[in-house]
């Protein structure tokens, strides 16, 4: 198997918990993502400067200044939507709504990345997009706290998300935990305005706070990019579904959520979509 699909598969698996840790946090949706981005900042900072010591670095052009820049701009606000999204709104209902993000990524590298659409691709995508709809909407159990506000959170933070993607794969020859660093530096400043909503942190809410900005932040970010750059933007897209499909394993086990027939077919769905996607 190609290595960046290993990671990007792996990154997903992380990101897929992260639902449950915003959940549980006791904070307004800019502060957890004011305090996410400000700890992968100050880890990947301290890493940099310990790298420094030992490489030398190439320096970037305008173009890639500018590019980081807008990524770490939309990163950001990718985030702030989906944690407003799933406050707002059933947990199904948000992950619905934001993974429309693979198709948008899809259908956008066609017209910026000039990248073409085989069929196995659009195959692909239907499969799962169509796994995602049965397994959040049709297969939802609890729907009293739908909110269509929560919704439209949602959809915003797939644009974003499907901006981010192809921004960074625009930056392949940048390095990894440089566009980290950079985003995250970027993102720090954007919410600092956010501390002034900020409630007193419980110890459980502080080390949810901590896990999200060292494992789901750091660790996932560095790996998405790492597979970013390998393989193909499409195939980024589609491999994003195992995102909510382990989303959705993780809410059975603590929100005790049990799937019905309509989700277990849509995770079917999901997980042949990306065979087909690994399958040479």
């Amino acid at each position: 198997m190609n290595i960046g699909y290993l990671l990007m598969i792996s990154s997903m698996i992380i990101w897929g918990s992260v639902g449950i840790f915003v959940r549980y946090i006791d904070q307004p949706p800019e502060v957890i993502v004011f305090f996410r981005v400000l700890i992968a900042f100050i880890i990947l900072g301290i890493l940099k400067f310990v790298e420094k010591k030992n490489t030398t670095t190439s320096k970037l052009s305008f173009k890639e200044y500018s590019l980081l820049s807008i990524s770490g701009l939309f990163i950001a606000l990718n985030w702030l939507f989906f944690f407003r999204s799933i406050k707002t709104t059933t947990i199904a209902s948000a992950t619905m709504s934001y993974y429309v993000a693979p198709v948008l990524v899809t259908l956008l590298s066609v017209f910026l990345l000039k990248e073409s659409i085989n069929k196995k691709t659009l195959i692909a995508v239907g499969l799962s997009f169509s796994g995602i709809i049965l397994m959040t909407l049709m297969g939802s159990q609890k729907e009293n706290n739908f909110s269509i506000i929560g919704v439209g959170y949602g959809l915003i933070a797939a644009f974003f998300y499907a901006l981010v993607t192809i921004s960074v794969k625009k930056l392949k020859d940048v390095p990894s935990q440089k566009i980290s660093l950079f985003q995250m530096g970027i993102s720090s400043l954007i919410f600092l305005p956010a501390i002034k909503y900020m409630k007193k942190f419980d110890t459980v809410s502080l080390i949810l706070m901590i896990i999200v900005g060292v494992i789901h932040t750091c660790i996932a970010l560095n790996l998405y990019f790492e597979g970013i750059k390998r393989i193909k933007v499409q195939h980024v897209g589609v491999l994003s579904y195992i995102d909510p499909l382990g989303a959705v394993i993780l809410g059975g086990l603590f929100f005790n959520e049990i799937p019905g027939i309509s989700t277990v077919i849509g995770g079917m769905m999901i997980l042949s979509a990306t065979y087909l996607i690994l399958k040479k």
